[in-house]
């Protein structure tokens, strides 16, 4: 009868180990037909930028190697960009929605992030010590409030649901609290907590840097920015290179579709084995 426990607990073992590998890398990709070709040579920001084009908007193409706009978005404007891709000549480019089924590429020069955690790791993070610890004062039950950094406009509340609440790293605002960064908390990513009075909706908001860098008039390689090309040659050029960089990502293109493939097929082999175990070990003698 153990050795039958401890089979089963190794094959519960193994599943959950397998479902976490697959879900480990889980990113909820586009539906764009270039970007499926070119998955493996784009980079994954997953954050919130405002437009911030020349004369007040900027186009969106189809593809970084395509003329075709798709749509116009306007100065000031947030969007939500998932993956930013690089081409030939240099120039980011970022996969944006509009929440109306309409989505295309947006040259980066022509975006600037939101403030978040992130931009305020950049500017501090030479003030940011790693140092462990939990709240004092806050058990099971208690509400205290997040904040995206240390004085965000943005806040929000959360229960406690153990009997302490840890953070991972500190900093010290220029007011004199004491702050705490949590990676993760139910459901909650890469948040500060005042270790001071984490029950405090009312801290002072802390001022930040909103300075925006001039747009560029003109961007090479990017359509109706680049400087005209005698002759009309100047599409040709941007679609041989377009060309080129396909022909360079043949390869790389079906990687992503060989990771989801792979790991299907460890999923039914896994369920497979279980199976036979269970059948053999847990079926009726006859």
């Amino acid at each position: 009868m153990k050795k039958r426990l401890h089979i089963f607990l190794l094959v519960l073992l193994c599943i959950v180990f397998q479902t976490a590998a697959v879900h480990a890398d889980l990113i909820f990709e586009p539906e764009d037909s270039f970007y499926e070709k070119h998955a493996d040579a784009c980079e994954y920001v997953n954050r919130s930028y405002i437009v911030n084009g020349y004369d007040g908007e900027t186009d969106v193409y189809e593809s970084p190697e395509s003329a075709e706009k798709v749509m116009t978005v306007k100065n000031r404007e947030k969007y939500y960009i998932s993956f930013v891709y690089t081409d030939r000549n240099h120039v980011k480019w970022g996969f944006i929605e509009d929440g109306q089924e309409n989505s295309g590429w947006v040259p980066m020069d022509y975006m600037y992030p939101v403030y978040n955690s992130q931009s305020f790791y950049e500017e501090y993070k030479d003030k940011i010590t790693p140092d462990e610890g939990i709240i004092p004062n806050v058990t099971k039950g208690d509400v205290i409030y997040g904040w995206t950094y240390p004085g965000s406009e943005t806040k929000y509340k959360i229960e406690v649901m153990e009997d302490t609440f840890d953070y991972g790293s500190t900093f010290t605002d220029e007011e004199g609290h004491q702050w705490g960064n949590v990676g993760y908390y139910m459901g909650n990513r890469d948040f500060w907590v005042c270790v001071d009075e984490p029950q405090n909706p009312n801290l002072p908001v802390r001022e930040i840097n909103e300075e925006v860098k001039e747009a560029p008039e003109k961007i090479d390689g990017v359509p109706g920015t680049s400087a005209e090309v005698d002759n009309g040659t100047d599409k040709n050029i941007r679609n041989e290179k377009a060309d080129k960089q396909t022909a360079e990502n043949e390869n790389a293109a079906g990687t992503g579709t060989e990771n989801i493939w792979t790991a299907a097929l460890l999923v039914v082999l896994t369920a497979a084995v279980t199976g036979i175990i269970i059948k053999k070990f847990f079926g009726k003698k006859k």
